[in-house]
């Protein structure tokens, strides 16, 4: 009995390669949008399942109306999913859903902290 080893799989070129192309999109779709909130908000990091069923899009903007933003986005999914079937090209169209990415208020906090403590 020979017992085989199997490298764990790394995300490979597939997911690199779709990733992008639901990014430009999505943010293509934001910019069509006559919702003046998806206008302003910008797609910082698209995260997709290996089965490519689902998509997490990762937005922010540089507004500090999170809620509108959520608001919109979720007025808005059906829509960009729609057109993200239309534009992509896999036999899979993954089911996407947003979520708010608070990594530059974060930054925003840092920097703050950081000048205080420079001007002690």
């Amino acid at each position: 009995n020979k017992i085989i080893m199997m490298k764990k799989q790394t995300r490979g070129g597939r997911i690199n390669r779709i990733n992008p192309q639901i990014h430009q999109i999505i943010a293509q779709e934001f910019l069509r949008s006559s919702n003046p909130n998806l206008n302003k908000a910008t797609v910082t990091h698209v995260s997709t399942s290996p089965d490519l069923k689902r998509c997490t899009i990762y937005v922010s903007s540089l507004e500090n109306a999170k809620g509108t933003l959520s608001k919109a986005l979720d007025k808005n999914r059906v829509k960009i999913q729609k057109e993200l079937g239309r534009q992509l090209t896999t036999k899979f169209i993954p089911r996407i859903q947003f979520e708010i990415d608070f990594s530059f208020d974060n930054a925003d906090k840092i920097n703050e902290l950081i000048y205080k403590i420079n001007e002690k």
